[in-house]
């Protein structure tokens, strides 16, 4: 009998989004007529931008012709994007477009980068944090695994490993809790890696969002981050391609690790690695991608952004209205809700859901520092987000 990866006995918890979407089929059964809003996973509430649909279908028509034959690309992705990429969101910042890999998700490249460090290597990952961090660890059978807790007393702010470490996670504008790191918290984690020989894994999802001005939008921002930080974006959130698929990773070459007596670049190792693992993306979506760089395509996408972000700040300010805890919800589409005293995550989940037909998701399902949370997301409609809190207003004053 041919043996199993163990390590998948090492995952103690359900991944949460399948089970949230297990409970939403089980209230529809229960009451068919229902009506469910669900501000739980962070997918689009908005069509796609006209100009970025134009451009995709633009791209598929170029592929009919026999003079524009597009089969597979560059493993890395086509060089036009890469440097729009470069020109648009690393302008003045010590970032070339051949360190930029275009691929089809940030879930996809912040567990695969793990193919190039050695399993005996130390993590930090926050806590509460998207469950792919702690899950694709354990996955590898990696044992030095530390959590920094991103609690109420630190802020939501992850608290620096009180012992070197080789890999930190970081991700800001925070998921779940919706609390973006300013520029000295982020160049005390840079420097915490400068001294100590880490790399620093950056989800840099929700960049968009950041409208504060002492919170950076990219990693690269704080001096020195390009020897020791690898950042990860998508254009899922930004510009509405959840259903297409494209984000990319920049790995700057000065970046290194240690493979015996040698000293090599990760920069060439993930080439190498995406070469061999990766097929790249279809030349329609990355020529969609390259619209939202367009003047147009800035300004249907920001046009969306600030929508999402209106939704946020009418939440935020119902709830504390309505005598709710919350955080998040400034730099983030996230707002973090603090839970009724004496209610676990799951259990004002509950409520929500059987009273107020309400999608959240625990915050335990995010870390053990999650529990007495849930999550909501701004990625809803107005009128969405109006009959929601009427619906929390109504269960709240019960």
């Amino acid at each position: 009998m041919v043996k199993g990866n163990f390590n998948f006995n090492r995952l103690k918890r359900a991944y949460i989004f399948p089970v949230i979407e297990e409970k939403i089929l089980e209230l529809r059964s229960a009451c068919p007529n229902v009506d469910i809003i669900n501000m739980g996973i962070g997918d689009i509430a908005l069509p796609l931008a006209p100009h970025i649909a134009a451009a995709i279908q633009a791209a598929a028509q170029e592929m009919t012709e026999g003079t524009n034959l597009y089969g597979y690309g560059p493993s890395e992705g086509y060089l036009f994007l890469r440097e729009a990429i470069c020109k648009n969101s690393y302008q003045g910042l010590p970032i070339s477009a051949e360190e930029i890999f275009i691929s089809d998700g940030i879930n996809t490249d912040i567990v695969n980068i793990l193919d190039l460090f050695h399993t005996s290597c130390s993590v930090a990952i926050p806590d509460p944090a998207y469950p792919a961090y702690l899950d694709s660890n354990l996955l590898q059978g990696r044992k030095k695994i530390y959590m920094m807790p991103c609690t109420l007393e630190t802020g939501f702010i992850p608290t620096l490993p009180n012992h070197p470490c080789d890999i930190i996670y970081l991700c800001s504008p925070h998921n779940p809790t919706g609390v973006a790191m300013n520029k000295e918290q982020l160049q005390s984690f840079v420097n915490f890696a400068l001294e100590n020989n880490s790399i620093l894994l950056f989800d840099n999802a929700y960049e968009a969002f950041v409208t504060s001005p002492n919170t950076p939008k990219s990693i690269y921002e704080i001096p020195g981050a390009e020897k020791v930080a690898i950042e990860f974006r998508s254009f899922s959130k930004t510009a509405g391609f959840t259903g297409l698929r494209c984000s990319y990773t920049t790995l700057p070459k000065q970046i290194q690790a240690r493979f015996g007596k040698k000293i090599l670049s990760l920069h060439t190792l993930w080439k190498n690695r995406q070469s061999i693992k990766f097929n790249g993306l279809s030349y329609p979506i990355q020529k969609g991608a390259l619209a939202c760089f367009s003047p147009q395509g800035k300004l249907e996408v920001q046009k969306q952004v600030t929508y999402y972000l209106e939704q946020a700040r009418k939440l935020k300010e119902g709830l504390i209205k309505a005598n709710q805890i919350c955080f998040g919800g400034i730099d983030s589409p996230y707002i973090w809700w603090k839970a009724p005293e004496g209610l676990s995550s799951w259990d004002f989940f509950t409520l929500l859901l059987t009273k107020c037909h309400l999608i959240s998701i625990p915050g335990i399902g995010f870390g053990k520092h999650g529990e007495g949370y849930v999550r909501l997301s701004a990625f809803s409609t107005m009128e969405k987000t109006t009959k929601a809190l009427e619906r929390i207003t109504t269960l709240v004053n019960l």
